[in-house]
């Protein structure tokens, strides 16, 4: 049997989420939940500086990141900062209600709590925002639910991220990735996703699914997650270290680093079949019990064996993010 990573309603079970409520696409939200749905885009955005030719979407339960890269679609200025040949990058972080937006570039203060850095600004949307020294734009998008948006490689990145902003519409649509497997553990729900991809390779850099596995467990008020699966276009020799096990699999090169007490398992194996020959199956193992749930080296192997591409990733329009 099998199952198709991440993303049509009804091909995998999704842990109980939902995105902000909004009026209409074009309106912020009324409200935020304290879980997103990892499984769905709920962002995109609006005009950029230039055509997108990088982008990447990430999910957990309680943020969304969406990121673009791409080069000026204007003509260059000889007074301009940037060459031509220059990318441009934006990022938005989009978290749940109460999730503290900036918890990746910031150290946590228990005795303070988390606040939102910067100064206020005009607010945006007639939501509040703050700016700090960076040029970082955070925006309270729904009440107690904030927005983190930074801009580069372009001459004025503040006032890029506002219209960045300003053009944001919220929408629900299932975050396809262009793989299948066969089928996962008992109990195995999805608790976060990734895909990148860019505009001159056939498939992708990488799609992965993170699962959980129930009962599930918290650990500080976010779950985290047993096990990943997906591809990527690394080789099968990359992230070696003296634990890393050389293996073949059906014929087809791989690479094996078992669990140990905490420190998580990682299976690979190479020669992709069909339409992605750089491409490199992985499974990690992130939990002792994702590690017995799926029953060790040999099945975690054949797990990583097979993944395969899904019906329609010729079509990017069927999964890419934008």
């Amino acid at each position: 049997m099998a199952t198709v990573v991440a993303v049509a309603a009804g091909m995998t079970v999704w842990i109980v989420g939902r995105g902000p409520e909004s009026v209409g696409p074009g309106d912020p939200p009324d409200s935020a939940p304290t879980r997103f749905d990892p499984g769905q885009q709920l962002i995109r955005l609006g005009p950029l500086p230039g055509p997108a030719r990088q982008v990447s979407y990430t999910t957990e339960l309680d943020m969304h990141v969406l990121t673009v890269a791409g080069r000026p679609d204007v003509p260059f200025d000889r007074n301009d900062r940037y060459p031509p040949d220059s990318n441009w990058r934006v990022e938005v972080m989009m978290a749940a209600r109460d999730a503290d937006v900036h918890r990746y570039d910031r150290e946590y203060d228990e005795e303070a709590g988390w606040h939102v850095p910067g100064g206020s600004v005009a607010p945006v949307r007639g939501r509040p925002a703050r700016q700090n020294e960076g040029g970082i734009l955070s925006w309270e998008y729904a009440p107690d639910a904030w927005m983190r948006i930074s801009a580069s490689g372009v001459d004025q990145p503040h006032d890029l991220a506002r219209r960045v902003a300003e053009g944001i519409r919220w929408e629900t649509t299932p975050l396809a990735l262009p793989i299948q497997t066969m089928a996962l553990p008992d109990g195995a729900v999805l608790g976060g996703a990734a895909l990148r991809w860019a505009d001159d390779e056939s498939v992708k850099d990488y799609a992965y699914a993170q699962y959980l596995l129930k009962p599930i467990k918290d650990h500080d008020g976010s779950p985290e997650p047993d096990f990943m699966i997906g591809i990527s276009a690394q080789s099968v020799a990359d992230g070696r270290d003296n634990r890393t096990d050389d293996v073949t699999v059906s014929g087809r090169p791989g690479t094996a680093i078992d669990w140990a007490r905490t420190d998580p398992a990682v299976y690979r194996v190479g020669k992709f079949p069909g339409g992605c020959t750089e491409c490199v199956a992985e499974v990690h193992i992130m939990s002792r019990r994702a590690n017995e749930a799926v029953g060790g080296r040999d099945k975690a192997l054949k797990l990583a064996a097979s993944i395969r591409l899904a019906d329609g990733h010729d079509d990017p329009a069927r999964w890419r993010a934008r």
